[in-house]
């Protein structure tokens, strides 16, 4: 199993009416080796269930059933067990546009949805999922209440160098060759193995942790990329850049500084910052924007279509690419409404003259269908999951890139 060995003791209830849909998915878990199963026929038995059982790691629901509905359902958890239930996933042949509703509905309640699954249930798609919430599920309780972390444990884990990058890669449109890798923070924890990013990064986005943090986590990216240049010589790295450090006086002297200690041109590192945070605060940071700009330093906006930036705000930024967000991409060909949007988003950025990035690349159909929309850069885990530099070398070797 690899990967999924840590999930083996994890505990699953399969809500579903059909019991033929039931019994499908029930086999596709017990096959990758989950051990604790449960299945329930509505959400009205699952409640029942849930209530006689202390905890459930992943409760994966279909929507349209009798008794009591799967978002009725959803929002009992949310309600009542939201300590109890850890994860949810819906799994559903309604269309498209309603399985989206619905994800918008979950995600207001503010559970942990892993991901809408269509009808039937597709055992790769349940290990894509499960791959990508590696980090987060298999973290242990701490005295049975819900794993958080404190900011004195994450400066802690700072000072001993266990806030390490990860590195996904950048795959170009045009000729499918490697152009640049986004740097992740990850925590090798040396009890819980590598944590994710979710459990921790508020700590590491305002104050005085953060921009100790950026800095370190900006050299190591630079020694790392150092290494993968002598791949592949033209590589550039993307890093978040949180829009409170825009506001420190000596964030471009101090990173053109660094830079260039490395031995690499300010051309090479790309600074995110995710539109939400940055349209709430554009006017401020526009200064500190164009003098990274003028000192070689490409920006991106992050997350593009998930805040309320405008042509005329994103006009006079001087960003250098746009991340559409996952969300408009994955799977955009079975959604109109997501394909009009991610077509709108690429267009836009010819037009602006800005490099395209489509976050949530999973499968070939979502890479045939960016190409074919003329989108410059493609990043997912069709190509690979957030790699430690070790692991990112190989991966680089083994592809020829």
């Amino acid at each position: 199993m690899g990967y999924l060995d840590k999930w083996l003791q994890r505990s699953v209830m399969v809500v579903d009416d059909s019991a033929t849909h039931r019994l499908l998915a029930v086999g596709i878990l017990q096959d990758l080796g989950f051990s604790k199963v449960w299945e329930a026929e509505n959400g009205m038995d699952a409640l029942n269930k849930l209530q006689a059982l202390d905890s459930v790691d992943l409760v994966i629901t279909d929507l349209n059933m009798p008794c009591m509905d799967g978002v009725k359902l959803l929002e009992n958890i949310a309600a009542t067990m939201k300590g109890k239930v850890q994860f949810v996933a819906v799994m559903s042949g309604v269309p498209r546009d309603v399985l989206d509703a619905v994800q918008g509905v979950v995600d207001a309640s503010e559970l942990d949805l892993l991901e809408v699954f269509p009808k039937p249930l597709r055992r790769e798609e349940v290990e894509r999922v499960l791959d990508a919430c590696n980090p987060d599920w298999h973290l242990p309780s701490r005295g049975g209440s819900k794993f958080t972390i404190s900011r004195d444990e994450v400066s802690q884990a700072l000072q001993l160098k266990q806030l390490v990058p990860y590195f996904q890669p950048k795959i170009s449109l045009k000729d499918n060759l490697l152009c640049g890798v986004e740097a992740l923070v990850r925590w090798e924890h040396p009890h819980y193995g590598v944590l994710s990013p979710s459990l921790f990064v508020e700590y590491l986005e305002d104050g005085e942790l953060a921009i100790r943090f950026f800095y370190h986590f900006l050299r190591d990216v630079c020694t790392a990329l150092l290494h993968f240049q002598a791949v592949r010589p033209e590589l550039h790295a993307s890093i978040n850049l949180p829009v409170p450090l825009l506001s420190d006086p000596n964030l471009v002297d101090e990173m053109t500084t660094i830079v260039q200690s490395k031995g690499l041109p300010s051309e090479s590192i790309v600074l995110e910052v995710t539109e939400t945070s940055l349209m709430s605060n554009l006017a401020p940071s526009l200064g500190t924007l164009a003098r990274l700009r003028l000192n070689g330093f490409g920006l991106a906006m992050d997350d593009y279509g998930t805040g309320y930036s405008s042509m005329k705000q994103l006009s006079r930024s001087p960003f250098t690419e746009l991340k559409i967000d996952r969300e408009f991409v994955h799977d955009a060909s079975s959604s109109p409404k997501k394909l009009a949007i991610l077509t709108s988003a690429i267009a836009m950025c010819q037009k602006l003259q800005l490099s395209s990035v489509a976050e949530g690349v999973e499968t070939e159909s979502d890479r045939q269908q960016l190409a074919a929309l003329g989108c410059d850069v493609a990043q997912g885990y069709h190509y690979s999951r957030p790699l430690s530099e070790e692991m990112f070398m190989l991966w680089m070797q083994e592809r020829g890139a």
